[in-house]
C-alpha cells in the first residue's frame, strides 16, 4: 500500500481532532484533509526518512505571525509520534514570552488566539 495513504488513514482522526481545537467559531480551516494528505503527511515522511538512529534531527520552521507554524509543527509531531513512533520535542519562541497561565488570563481579556501565542499584546 502507498505509505502516504496508509499514514494518512492512520493519523487522520488525531490530526482533524487537533485542528478542530484550533478553530474558532468565525475562523475555520479550509481543505483540512487535503492539507494533511498532500502536505503534512509527505513532509512528515520526508522528516522520518532523514532521521538516523545515532543523531538528533533538528528542524526549524519560520514564517510570519499567524501563518500556521504552530499548527503545522503540532500536526507533524502527531504524525511522527503516532505513525513513525518517533520521539519529538517542540520548542517555540512564543514559549519564552509568557507562561500558559498568563496566556489563559490574557486570552479572556483580549482574544482566544493568544492562548497559543506568547506575545505581550499590550498588557
Amino acid at each position: 500500500m502507498n505509505v502516504v495513504k496508509d499514514c494518512f488513514r492512520s493519523v487522520k482522526y488525531d490530526c482533524l481532532k487537533f485542528i478542530k481545537k484550533q478553530e474558532t467559531k468565525n475562523q475555520k480551516f479550509k481543505n483540512k484533509e487535503k492539507m494533511i494528505g498532500s502536505f503534512i503527511v509527505p513532509l512528515s515522511i520526508w522528516i522520518a526518512n532523514k532521521k538516523n538512529k545515532k543523531n538528533t534531527l533538528i528542524i526549524g520552521l519560520a514564517g510570519g505571525q499567524g501563518t500556521g507554524k504552530t499548527t503545522i509543527t503540532s500536526l507533524i509531531s502527531i504524525i511522527l509520534k503516532k505513525y513513525f513512533k518517533m520521539n519529538v520535542f517542540i520548542a517555540s519562541i512564543d514559549d519564552f514570552y509568557k507562561s500558559r497561565k498568563d496566556r489563559v488570563k490574557l486570552s479572556k481579556k483580549k482574544t482566544s488566539f493568544i492562548i497559543n501565542k506568547g506575545r505581550a499584546w499590550n498588557t
